[in-house]
C-alpha cells in the first residue's frame, strides 16, 4: 500500500471537484474518497485530522459511490452534514446586531459575528474555534475563514485597538434609555497574565487575593425587559465608586433622563456625594444598623405606614422623609423567613458543639485530666432564643435611600428587586459563558476578550429573557437550549440544503420555544469563496 502523497496524482484525480471535508486516498493503486472532519485531541491539546467512511472511489468517468449508498443521490452522499439548529435559531434573533456590527466595522463583522456565535453555542475556548467553525453551518453562511492560534492572537489584538469602535456600538444601547433605570455594578475577573497593565493583586467578593481587573457594567433596565449595554475595564484595584463617574462620562449618559440603581458599595458619604454632585437620581441600599433606621424598627405589622403583595408575599414598609431624599424600611416575609431558617440552623450547630465540648470537658475532669478551667467551663451554655435574637431587630429588613421622592415604597421597592437582572447577567457571564478568567497576554488583547464575551452574554441573556418570557424558567435552561438545537443538523441534497426530521424530545423543545425545527432560512452563498481575517 502507497501513500497518495508520494504518488503522482493522474488527470482525472487532480481535476476532480472534492467536495469539502473529504480527502482522496490513494489504496491497492485505486483512488477513494473519504469523509474527513477535524475532532479535539486532549492529550495533543489541538483538533486533529479523523478519516471517517469511504464515499466510492474516483475513476476516469468521475466518482462511483460505494456499494452501500448507491440507494441515495450522489451529491447527497457528498455533502457535509453540518450542526445548524443553534446557529438558525441564534441568527433569526440577532439582525440588530449584526447591523450594528456590520455599521462600526465594516471590514471584519463578518469575523466577529462568527467568532461571537461559535462561542455562545459550542465553547468559548479560542483554541477551539476552528474546529467547531468546519463543523457548523457557519463555514458555509461566512465561509473562508481560518481560526488557527496565529491568526486569532492577531485579530484580536487588532480589534482591541479599535475600543472607540466598541464604544460607539455600545452607546446605541443606552441611546434609547432616556427616562429609564440604570443598573451599575462592578466585577472582578482573574487574569493568568503577566503582562497585564491593568490586572493587579486585589480582594474580591469570592476572596480570591489575585492579579484581576476590574469590569465596569451599566446595565440598562427597561419597564419589562433589561439588558447589558455597556462596559469598561480598570485596574484591578479601583474601587467601582472611582470609576463610576468615568464611564457615565464616557457613556454619556445623560443625568437628567437617568436613575441610577446601585449596591450596597455606594452606601457611603464620598457615594452619596459622587451620585448627588453628578446631578444623578438613584435608588440604593443602605447597610443594616444605619443611623436612618436603627432603634425605629416596628414591632408590630400595625405600626408600617404601607403593605403590598410582591411575588404572593406580603411586603410591608415605612417612610423616613428626609431633605431632599427619602429613606424607606421594608419587611419582607419571605427574607425573614430565610433568615430566621438560616439563624436557627447556625444556633442548633453551635449549641451542639457547646454541648459537646462540655461533656468532653466533664470527662476529662472526671479522669482528673481537665483542660479548662471553671470560668472557661462556666461559659459553655447553649444559646436561647432571646440571647440570638437581642441584636437582630432588623431581621427580615431591607434600607433604601432614593432622592426619587415622586415614587412610592411600592415603586421603589419593585425597581430595586430588578437589580436580579445584572445578578443573572454576572452568573451567566461567569458560570454559563464560562468568562470568568482571562488569559489574554496584552491590554489590546483583553478588550478584544471582553468585548467578544459582551456580545455573547448579550445573546445568552436575550435567551434567557425570552424563555422567561413564555414561562419555562424552570424548565428549560439556556444550556439546556443550546444543547437540544445543536442536534439539529442540515445536509446538502442536490442543491438544496434539507433538514431530516429531527427526536422527539427536540421537537417538543422548538414547538415550546415557537421555533420551526424544520426550517432552513439562512441566507447561504451560493459560491462559497475564501476569506482572510484581518
Amino acid at each position: 500500500m502507497k501513500s497518495s502523497s508520494i504518488v503522482q496524482k493522474p488527470d482525472f484525480v487532480t481535476s476532480f471537484q472534492k467536495p469539502v471535508n473529504t480527502e482522496i486516498k490513494h489504496i491497492g493503486g485505486h483512488w477513494y474518497l473519504y469523509e474527513r472532519h477535524n475532532k479535539y485531541d486532549s492529550k495533543k491539546k489541538r483538533s486533529v485530522k479523523v478519516s471517517g467512511k469511504c464515499l466510492g472511489s474516483i475513476t476516469e468517468n468521475g466518482l462511483v459511490p460505494s456499494k452501500s449508498r448507491t440507494q441515495a443521490p450522489t451529491e447527497a452522499s457528498l455533502s457535509d452534514i453540518v450542526e445548524t439548529g443553534a446557529v438558525c435559531f441564534f441568527y433569526s434573533r440577532t439582525q440588530t446586531m449584526r447591523q450594528r456590527l456590520q455599521k462600526h466595522f465594516p471590514d471584519s463583522w463578518k469575523e466577529i459575528y462568527t467568532i461571537v456565535l461559535i462561542r455562545t453555542i459550542y465553547d468559548v475556548h479560542f483554541r477551539r474555534l476552528e474546529l467547531h467553525y468546519e463543523n457548523s453551518i457557519l463555514s458555509y453562511l461566512y465561509p473562508g475563514f481560518c481560526f488557527n492560534p496565529p491568526v486569532i492572537k492577531g485579530f484580536l489584538t487588532e480589534l482591541g485597538k479599535h475600543r472607540n469602535e466598541i464604544s460607539a456600538f455600545m452607546k446605541e444601547s443606552l441611546s434609547g434609555s432616556d427616562g429609564r433605570f440604570i443598573l451599575f455594578d462592578g466585577h472582578r475577573l482573574i487574569t493568568a497574565s503577566q503582562t497585564m497593565d491593568n490586572a493587579e493583586p486585589g480582594y474580591d467578593s469570592k476572596c480570591r487575593y489575585k492579579p484581576q481587573i476590574n469590569l465596569i457594567y451599566i446595565y440598562t433596565l427597561g419597564k419589562e425587559t433589561g439588558f447589558p449595554a455597556y462596559y469598561k475595564q480598570y485596574i484591578g484595584s479601583t474601587p467601582d465608586v472611582t470609576a463610576f463617574q468615568d464611564i457615565l462620562r464616557e457613556a454619556e449618559i445623560k443625568s437628567d433622563n437617568a436613575t441610577v440603581i446601585t449596591d450596597k458599595g455606594f452606601a457611603s458619604e464620598d457615594g452619596f456625594d459622587l451620585l448627588t454632585g453628578s446631578g444623578l437620581k438613584y435608588i440604593m441600599p443602605l447597610k443594616r444598623g444605619n443611623s436612618y433606621v436603627k432603634g425605629k424598627v416596628p414591632s408590630s405589622p400595625a405600626e408600617y405606614d404601607d403593605l403590598f403583595s410582591y411575588h404572593g408575599r406580603a411586603v410591608q414598609a415605612k417612610k423616613f422623609t428626609q431633605t431632599g431624599f427619602n429613606v424607606y424600611l421594608f419587611f419582607d416575609s419571605l427574607l425573614f423567613e430565610d433568615e430566621i431558617s438560616d439563624l436557627a440552623g447556625r444556633t442548633e450547630k453551635s449549641n451542639a458543639v457547646i454541648d459537646l465540648k462540655r461533656k468532653k470537658e466533664e470527662k476529662r475532669r472526671s479522669q482528673k485530666k481537665g483542660r479548662l478551667s471553671d470560668a472557661e467551663l462556666s461559659e459553655l451554655v447553649p444559646l436561647t432564643v432571646k440571647d440570638v435574637l437581642s441584636d437582630k431587630a432588623e431581621m427580615g429588613t431591607i434600607t433604601i435611600q432614593t432622592n426619587r421622592t415622586d415614587l412610592n415604597s411600592e415603586q421603589v421597592y419593585i425597581i430595586w428587586k430588578q437589580r436580579q437582572n445584572i445578578e443573572q447577567y454576572f452568573k451567566t457571564y461567569d458560570d454559563t459563558m464560562d468568562c470568568e478568567a482571562s488569559y489574554m497576554r496584552n491590554n489590546n488583547a483583553e478588550e478584544a476578550w471582553l468585548f467578544l464575551n459582551h456580545l455573547s452574554s448579550t445573546i445568552g441573556i436575550q435567551a434567557i429573557e425570552e424563555i422567561a418570557g413564555i414561562g419555562e424558567s424552570k424548565n428549560i435552561s439556556l444550556k439546556d437550549l443550546i444543547q437540544t438545537l445543536r442536534k439539529i443538523k442540515a445536509g446538502k441534497i442536490n442543491g438544496t440544503w434539507q433538514i431530516p426530521p429531527v427526536k422527539r424530545s427536540v421537537s417538543k423543545l422548538c414547538s415550546t420555544i415557537g421555533f420551526d425545527a424544520t426550517a432552513f432560512n439562512l441566507p447561504i452563498p451560493e459560491k462559497e469563496s475564501k476569506a482572510e481575517m484581518p
